[in-house]
């Protein structure tokens, strides 16, 4: 018999030791969680969507919420890593979801949720949607213990055949960086045969988020989707399978270890140690491994040691820290089950830079961006950057870490539009600080002539975007610009604070807002500061956003790379744009990075039928570190500085032009504007032109095509140009030596006949 105090205590014992394992059971359950997100900064926002939960990781499933993109509900719009202390991370992702064909419009009319297995040890849930005639049912299942979301669609074709077909998973991170398919770093769009490695990662410091796709035969967005190319036959299913995997680190080591167990791989495991050249241990060592000379994975180290399991084979590998040199790389032969120790001890610590930049003709300090063109570019890219600015406070002054080595940086301010930019030759030492000075030669003040400069396409840390407001406007004050200017996608999340930034530097700030349908985008602009949109890019049609722009305060409505798979123009031609067309659009855009012909042959076959549709001009840059601010812009002619409806009205009017490059002075007469001519009166226009690149020639275009074209060298040239007597339109087109171009508006051409006077 128990005595009545030790019966308590044992009693007592007991249910502690079974409250805390039914505590530690409860912290490794997988939940599947009704309504509005649990995860910090979600998207998912509906009493309707739905969050799964485990140990490692959340994620959310926008059935109520309006995904970005216009995109069909049902898809991944929030995922999160579970942290060291079991809270969840903010947001890691803008959207994850399988895609039936690219980025064209999605045709759905219905999502539908059924709960397969909702346990402790293993959640299933399927989301079935239409596409047009296609039904597509995904689904998502979760174990506990598991950093993997599996995925795994079906589509069943219950209409026509559809043939050439690009499907497959996207992830596109929530800022961050991009580890792309290896072998493929800076590809836009490739095809994929035998690849290095079968997936993608986006990836900060304290978080990765992988995309692993078996299927993949084909990359898009630099590796963010993962697509095959595919029939459908009427009555014909296929399926896609994959896995979303989860870490919270940057240390991307589990994600080689989830192949090697994907695919039942033979592998060993590598090991070592990392110190300086002066025999000091590297607190946070990373290795770096490549296979056949590509960048294939690395892993995180602590306490000056790493370890890394590795497919059998042969790899090149060095270490690294933040800040630090690179090691000399070693060869590696991967043995099955074996443990090798391969240990590096020459790193040397980070070293200091510092650069002012000045105009070298007014001596005054200039915003500038600075790129390194040779010497160490960090792989890890938390590690270190490769491009850098001035600061916004303290004009024309840089100062930022470099691991030690000899460099040749690049120094731009207005570079390919302005000046030319200056190469600067620097040896980094360990733990010393490089002073430098850079002065610029100037060639041209566009706004001391009453034009003023734009980027009128460009994106901050919302969504996909990486740029914080900070650095959106150093990088465009870097790039000449002279008003700032954002257009993140169905939000207006930053513009208080660009706005607070430019007013500090007195500069004009223009507020837009991109809508994201899945069928065309659009820049409103300039719309009242904050203003929220009322409609669902997803579901209305383009008068209904139009009527919105308007209403939150637009003076100009752009129709953005009109012709791309989901852009409006190609939409109205596929009569996939909801809604159909909408004249009330004002201006087409020339968007830097992707092929704009179409564009400019559709804008002059509108003036040739006397409709006054305009230009704009963007880069649709997201990573200010890795794109280039500006790089095309609109010159807007205002006389003096604008404001923002003045800047845009100015555009609406057409007195503006597009340029990669080429400046050009009208002398007298302006883009937009209409000269009126009489028979056996002639008339001409002038121009005065300018490249820091040299000039190639110069065109005039009018309603028949090429009126006259002429050669040109220098950097400058005069030029006049006798008018035809005759009704329609006239443009310049200039190119340098370089290739690139500029585009003006029409000047249009009215013949009066005496008789009608």
């Amino acid at each position: 018999m128990i005595k009545p105090f030790r019966s308590f205590h044992l009693v007592c014992t007991l249910m502690l030791v079974s409250g805390l394992a039914v505590s530690a059971q409860s912290h490794a359950a997988v939940n599947i969680i009704h309504g509005k997100t649990i995860i910090p900064g979600g998207n998912a926002t509906s009493d309707k969507d739905l969050t799964i939960k485990n140990d490692k990781l959340a994620f959310s499933l926008a059935l109520g919420s309006a995904p970005p993109w216009g995109v069909a509900r049902g898809c991944i719009v929030d995922i999160a890593n579970v942290q060291k202390d079991g809270a969840l991370s903010h947001d890691r992702v803008a959207f994850a979801d399988f895609m039936p064909n690219n980025w064209s419009s999605w045709p759905n009319t219905y999502q539908k949720l059924d709960i397969i297995k909702d346990s402790k040890e293993e959640a299933i849930v399927k989301i079935t949607r239409d596409f047009g005639e296609v039904v597509i049912s995904t689904v998502y299942s979760l174990k506990t213990g598991s950093d993997l979301i599996h995925v795994k669609t079906t589509m069943t074709n219950e209409g026509e055949a559809l043939v050439d077909m690009l499907s497959g998973y996207a992830l596109w991170p929530d800022g961050g960086y991009k580890f792309a398919v290896p072998g493929f770093a800076g590809k836009e769009a490739s095809l994929v045969t035998e690849p290095l490695a079968d997936r993608f990662v986006g990836y900060g410091a304290d978080w990765a988020v992988a995309l692993h796709a078996p299927y993949m035969t084909e990359l898009r967005y630099q590796s963010r989707d993962l697509y095959t190319k595919h029939s459908l036959q009427k009555s014909q299913s296929m399926s896609f399978e994959g896995d979303y995997q989860v870490l919270a680190s940057g240390d991307l080591a589990p994600v080689v270890r989830a192949e090697i167990e994907r695919k039942n791989l033979s592998s060993g495991t590598l090991t070592g140690k990392v110190k300086t050249q002066q025999g000091k241990s590297v607190a946070e060592p990373a290795l770096v491994v490549l296979k056949d000379g590509v960048p294939y994975i690395w892993a995180l180290g602590k306490n000056g040691e790493y370890k890394l399991d590795l497919p059998v084979g042969d790899y090149q590998v060095y270490a690294t820290s933040k800040g630090y040199s690179v090691s000399a790389t070693q060869d590696i032969n991967i043995k099955n089950a074996a443990t090798q120790n391969l240990s590096f001890s020459d790193l040397l610590s980070p070293g200091e830079v510092n650069i002012q930049v000045t105009d070298a003709q007014t001596k005054s300090a200039l915003d500038a961006k600075i790129q390194i063109q040779k010497g160490n570019k960090p792989l890890i890219e938390f590690f270190g950057a490769k491009t850098f600015f001035t600061e916004l406070s303290n004009v024309g002054q840089a100062k930022f870490t470099l691991a030690p080595g000899d460099y040749q940086l690049k120094v731009s301010a207005g570079g390919d539009f302005l000046a030319k930019a200056v190469l600067l030759d620097v040896s980094v030492v360990a733990n010393k600080t490089s002073q430098l000075a850079s002065a610029i030669a100037v060639s041209t003040y566009p706004t001391q002539q009453g034009w003023y400069a734009g980027d009128l396409h460009h994106h901050s840390d919302v969504l996909e975007g990486s740029t914080s407001p900070e650095y959106l406007v150093r990088s465009q004050l870097a790039a000449g610009l002279n008003v700032t200017f954002v257009s993140d996608h169905d939000s207006t999340k930053n513009h208080t604070a660009i706005k607070t930034l430019s007013d500090k530097r007195g500069i004009p700030f223009i507020p837009s807002i991109e809508f994201s349908p899945s069928w065309g985008h659009f820049n409103a602009f300039p719309i009242d500061v904050g203003a929220q949109l009322s409609v669902d890019p997803g579901v209305d049609d383009i008068h209904d956003i139009i009527k919105d722009a308007r209403h939150m305060g637009a003076t100009a409505v752009a129709s953005n790379h009109p012709y791309i798979p989901y852009g409006y123009l190609s939409s109205l031609e596929k009569n996939t744009a909801v809604g159909g067309f909408d004249p009330s659009i004002d201006l087409l855009e020339i968007n830097a990075v992707v092929d704009y012909r179409q564009v400019v042959q559709k804008a002059r076959q509108l003036w040739s039928a006397g409709l006054p549709y305009y230009y704009t001009a963007g880069s649709d840059t997201h990573d200010v570190w890795n794109e280039t601010s500006g790089l095309n812009r609109i010159f807007v002619y205002t006389g003096s500085k604008p404001n923002p409806k003045a800047f845009a009205q100015a555009m609406k009017n057409g007195r503006s032009y597009v340029s990669f490059g080429p400046i050009i002075y009208p002398q007298n007469v302006m883009f937009g504007d209409t000269i009126k001519l009489a028979k056996n009166q002639p008339q001409s226009i002038s121009f005065e032109l300018l490249s820091v690149n040299g000039l190639k020639s110069v065109q005039l275009i009018g309603n028949a095509g090429v009126i006259s074209e002429q050669s040109l060298s220098g950097e400058k040239a005069s030029l006049v140009f006798d008018l035809p007597l005759k009704s329609g339109w006239l443009s310049v087109v200039v190119e340098d030596n370089k290739k690139h171009k500029a585009f003006s508006n029409p000047i249009w051409l009215q013949l009066v006949d005496k008789t009608q006077f």
